[in-house]
C-alpha cells in the first residue's frame, strides 16, 4: 500500500547561480507532488529565479525548464507564489532545481507530498 508523506522539498537557503547548488533528488521508489512553493527577495533589487524538474537520469535543458525568468521584486513586496510548480509532479531519483540571477538574494519555501510505493 501506498503512503503519503509531508514533506519540505527547499527551505532554510538561499539561491545561488547554479541550479546544481539547490537541488532537491525524489527518494527511490517516490513520487514528489509540489503542494505549495514561494519564492522572497531579500535584497533591495529586483531578482530573477529559473527553476527545473528534471526526470531520473538527466540534466538541466531548455525542454525540463518549467519556469524561466520569473521576477522576484526587491525586499518588502508580497514573496512571489510559483504557481508553475504547484500540482506538478516528479519522479524517484527526478531533481527539483533551482536558480538565481544573483547569489543569496532569494529564499525558496517549497513543500509538498511524497508518495512511496
Amino acid at each position: 500500500m501506498a503512503t503519503r508523506t509531508p514533506v519540505v522539498v527547499l527551505s532554510n537557503l538561499q539561491l545561488s547561480t547554479s541550479l546544481a547548488d539547490t537541488s532537491y533528488t525524489v527518494p527511490a521508489n517516490s513520487t514528489l507532488t509540489i503542494s505549495a512553493a514561494t519564492l522572497n527577495n531579500t535584497t533591495g533589487t529586483g531578482r530573477t529565479v529559473t527553476i527545473n524538474a528534471i526526470p531520473n537520469g538527466g540534466s538541466a535543458t531548455a525542454s525540463n525548464e518549467v519556469a524561466s525568468a520569473i521576477t522576484v521584486a526587491a525586499a518588502g513586496a508580497t514573496p512571489v507564489v510559483v504557481t508553475a510548480l504547484i500540482g506538478q509532479h516528479i519522479g524517484a531519483g527526478g531533481k527539483l532545481q533551482m536558480k538565481a540571477d544573483a547569489a543569496t538574494a532569494v529564499t525558496p519555501l517549497v513543500s509538498g507530498y511524497l508518495t512511496t510505493q
